[in-house]
């Protein structure tokens, strides 16, 4: 009987402690004014930076979470310059990936696809953009 006592005690202690954080959390979270999507594209960017694999972004709605993420991050307007230029929905990931300083090797596991693959779409992009041979593509998308 003690040791049900003990552990009905460690357990109500251990609730308290994980309610007063889960209120912390959810006034930071309200302080920050983020929904849940942009948490979601926060996390997700994160996982894109750390540990990137294929399948992290699973949606069209969770892409345009990012592409709004990273609006807000590094300047609006990116995606209304570039939607003149008449990309595809692949070289905007692409584009925004670059933006969002990912490397090659990081956006080829996300996409699924070779190293080699990525630099070529880099190439055609930086061809479709006018850039010229001794421009970078990543620096002319990161400064954009």
């Amino acid at each position: 009987m003690q040791s049900q006592n003990e552990w009905n005690a460690c357990l109500l202690f251990r609730n308290k402690q994980l309610t007063k954080e889960v209120k912390e959390l959810r006034s930071v979270s309200a302080a920050m004014d983020c929904s849940a999507s942009q948490l979601q594209a926060m996390s997700q960017l994160l996982r894109l930076h750390t540990t990137p694999a294929y399948g992290i972004i699973r949606s069209e709605r969770e892409w345009q979470n990012l592409f709004a993420l990273l609006d807000m991050l590094y300047g609006s307007g990116f995606l209304a310059d570039l939607g003149e230029r008449q990309l595809t929905a692949q070289e905007l990931k692409l584009c925004y990936l670059v933006r969002a300083h990912l490397n090659n090797k990081a956006i080829a596991l996300l996409f699924n696809v070779t190293t080699s693959s990525v630099v070529k779409a880099k190439q055609r992009l930086k061809r479709k953009l006018a850039l010229l041979p001794s421009d970078s593509f990543d620096n002319y998308i990161q400064h954009y």
